[in-house]
Formats: C-alpha cells, structure tokens, sequence
C-alpha cells in the first residue's frame, strides 16, 4: 500500500500509476481511499483535471520515502555485515541515447570492483524517481528538452543533476546543399527528407519537439522514425533523408557526413538521478565517476 502511494504521489494519476504498481485503477484508488481512513486525514486533492498532493499527503509521502529508504539501506548494511555486500547496481537509461558520460564510468567502476555488476533497465526520466524511491534502480541517466519539467518527485529523498546537454543538428551528405553551412534554421525541417527517433523511444521529448515546430509555423517532413539511432544513421548514409539528433546519438559524423547544427529547437539535456541518501559504497563511487565524466562536457555540449 504506501509503495503503491508513492507510485501515485509521482505519477499525480491513477491510470498510470496502477499500470506501474500493476494493480487495477479500482483496486488503487480503494487502498488510498483506505489509507486516508486510516490517518484521518486526506491525502490528495481530487478534482476533474488534476490530482495533487495536499500539504499532509506531502508530510506523509517525504516520510514514508524516509522509512523504506531506511529500510534498504538496513538491509544492505545487514548483508555486508554478513560479507555479502551486494554489488549490483541497477541502472536505469534510455539507450537510444549513447549518453557519452556512461561508457568511460562503466570501465573505471570494473577497474575499481571487479565484482561489480551493472543491471540496465530501459526508463525514461519522468519515471526515474518513483523507480528509485520503489529501490528498483539505484542510478537513473535520463534525457529531457532543456528547460522541461524533469518531474521528479520535488522531496529530499531524491537528488537530480543536469550533467551535459547537447544542440540538435541534421547529419547529412557532405555533398548537400546545406554542407557548408554553420547552422540551419528550423523551418529546415519542412524542406527535405527527415528521419527521427519513434516517438515510442522517448515520448516527452518528441512531444516537445513536434510542439516546438507547431509554435514555429513549420511542419517537419519525418519520412521515417527509427527506434535503433545505428540505422538511423545508415538510412541518411543512404540518402533516403537527414537524420535530425545530437551528439548523444549521432558521435562523430561517418566518413563522407557531417552534422550541421539546428537552431530553434531546445537543446537535450542529459539528467543523472539518485537516492539523496544512498550508503552503498559500490554506487557512491560509481555516482562520483558518472560526476566527474559529465565535467568534461560543457553546456551546451559544443559542436556536433
């Protein structure tokens, strides 16, 4: 019940919080329903378009964060005691994205626990928090629009960071029209071909993307949407279109591309989340080298 109560005090929506918690919207809004009862106190605001948390619902879910916190961090403690310290840290991504910080912590981390033992789960930004405070991942690297609501849950049991950002940029032919170009503008995009990422890959940011382009006037001509960014890039290898990414996802241009940058659309911005009161070694050090890779990349991230 208060896992669950968390879910909906991340979410603020019953829908998709009973698809997180696995329950039936029914079932959830019955066990809030009888949590209220128990405290004597209402937990959440309810009305026709939005749910949220009224000042006792905040009181009891920074609390409640608190208690299952400390309750991990006991039985973490309890197992390296035993000399069973767990040295698995579960990561949550979005892989789409080659999140250049990642590669370089991953291989000093091995160097330094050979035992470690990195878990990926594939989870956007927006739901990285209620995935922490449930204990399901213990780091979370998300990308969001700069500027946008990260949504995490606002309460010291959780800290985020935004660690590098990156300009968008449209990789095409080095033989383009646009090639020698230092920048593009936006309506761009309503002139050629354009691959992009499926929606499905990240929906907050294409949603942010495609709303941006609306506002502007331009109607972007995406001719295909690519879940994998390596075919992406092979399909504007091969002239069906211009790929529209940033360096998270394009690196360095292949032989006989180059990516010109884009202006009008806000820049992505790499998110590195976490447990504010996280004790295990194994995931503190891994937290200080994802920190330390990241100072490397300067806002916004330079050139494509």
């Amino acid at each position: 019940m208060y896992q669950n109560f968390l879910i909906l005090s991340q979410e603020l929506h019953f829908g998709r919080a009973a698809d997180l918690a696995s329950i039936t919207q029914p079932a959830l809004s019955q066990q809030i329903a009888r949590l209220e009862e128990n405290l004597g106190v209402k937990l959440f605001i309810r009305d026709q378009r939005q749910l949220a948390l009224t000042p006792a619902g905040i009181v009891f879910r920074d609390g409640i964060a608190k208690i299952i916190s400390n309750l991990d961090q006991l039985a973490q403690r309890t197992a390296a005691a035993g000399g069973e310290e767990n040295m698995a840290i579960a990561i949550g991504i979005t892989e789409y994205a080659s999140l250049p910080v990642l590669a370089g912590a991953m291989s000093q981390l091995q160097h330094a626990y050979p035992s470690a033992r990195l878990q990926r789960q594939e989870i956007l930004n927006q739901q990285q928090g209620t995935a922490l405070m449930r204990a399901q991942i213990d780091v979370g690297i998300g990308v969001v629009l700069r500027g946008a609501d990260a949504a995490l849950p606002h309460c010291a049991e959780v800290s985020s960071r935004l660690v590098a950002a990156s300009p968008w940029a449209l990789l095409l032919p080095e033989t383009h029209r646009w090639a020698g170009m230092q920048q593009l503008p936006l309506s761009s995009l309503a002139e050629e071909n354009i691959i992009v990422f499926a929606r499905e890959v990240n929906p907050p940011v294409y949603d942010g993307l495609v709303e941006t382009c609306r506002v502007a006037g331009v109607t972007p001509n995406f001719v295909f949407a690519a879940t994998q960014s390596l075919f992406g890039i092979q399909l504007a290898k091969d002239g069906m279109g211009l790929m529209l990414g940033t360096s998270f996802v394009l690196g360095a241009p292949p032989a006989g591309m180059r990516a010109v940058r884009l202006e009008g659309l806000p820049p992505l911005a790499m998110m590195l989340n976490w447990r504010s009161d996280e004790c295990r070694p194994v995931v503190k050090v891994f937290l200080e080298l994802l920190l330390a890779s990241a100072s490397r990349y300067d806002e916004p991230q330079a050139t494509m």
